[in-house]
């Protein structure tokens, strides 16, 4: 493929993908808009956890498709024109990302009435989200699971998890400089609990000046994601050691501990 050929490829690649992406983002928050605008003020607290999962997942939609955008500039700039063999798989990894987008964000009407976009479970969401930090070949990413003895999932638990894992993702593509991830999902069988920790090798940050600061990491949003969950964050940070992010929530592992873990709330 020509050189000029290529260049208009990726340039119009670009476009239909943000394009598409403002087209759909408009509708669904339009949808939203008028769909709480008539909901009744919720009488339990686990009505209100719930309503309040969904209106999170609305707001996570700028995290989640940040990193998309994010992971897709990373791809077109590791394009090299001069070798068009690889330059062609690139685009073909932009494209699948593009696909991933508008499926992601027609995904979120269906989230919003209480389906379920993990549909292969936590594990593979985040393997899935590894796989394509792994492919754009700028990062190096260690991933272990110790969960061999889960036997159990929360849905909507998982699907707050997700949405932190790819909000951390984000900022450490973004921000720390890193090109190491380490990332660790460990289930604590004689607590009950589920352990999410993600530390890069990048430079670190001052966090109580970040929660300080409306924009920037948004600690404080996932700091409040955290506390609804009745988990704990815990974020290590410094400039020479990078930063590691933790968090712990509660996970029953048996029908009769999630029953009691729903009611409890």
């Amino acid at each position: 493929m020509p050189e000029k050929e290529l260049f208009i490829t990726i340039v119009s690649t670009m476009l239909l993908f943000i394009v598409s992406t403002i087209v759909i983002v408009l509708s669904i928050v339009r949808y939203i808009r008028k769909n709480y605008e008539h909901r009744e003020e919720l009488v339990t607290m686990e009505m209100e956890v719930q309503e309040q999962t969904r209106k999170n997942l609305a707001g996570d939609l700028h995290d989640n498709i940040g990193q998309l955008l994010s992971l897709t500039n990373v791809t077109i700039g590791s394009i090299n024109i001069n070798d068009p063999i690889v330059a062609n798989h690139k685009l073909q990894e932009v494209q699948q990302l593009i696909t991933r987008s508008i499926r992601e964000l027609r995904q979120l009407s269906k989230v919003i009435h209480g389906e379920l976009v993990l549909q292969d479970g936590l594990v593979a969401a985040i393997g899935q989200e590894i796989g394509w930090l792994e492919r754009n070949g700028f990062y190096q990413v260690i991933f272990t699971n110790d969960t061999e003895t889960l036997g159990l999932s929360h849905p909507e638990k998982d699907l707050f998890l997700y949405r932190l894992f790819q909000e951390a993702l984000n900022n450490a593509m973004k921000h720390s400089s890193a090109d190491r991830l380490d990332i660790l999902l460990r289930y604590l069988d004689n607590e009950s609990k589920l352990v999410l920790q993600i530390k890069d090798n990048g430079h670190g940050f001052d966090r109580y000046k970040e929660t300080a600061t409306p924009k920037g990491l948004g600690l404080t949003n996932m700091q409040k994601r955290v506390d609804l969950l009745g988990g704990v964050l815990d974020i290590q940070s410094s400039e020479q050691t990078g930063t590691c992010l933790t968090i712990t929530i509660p996970y029953p592992n048996n029908a009769d501990d999630t029953h009691q873990d729903r009611h409890s709330r």
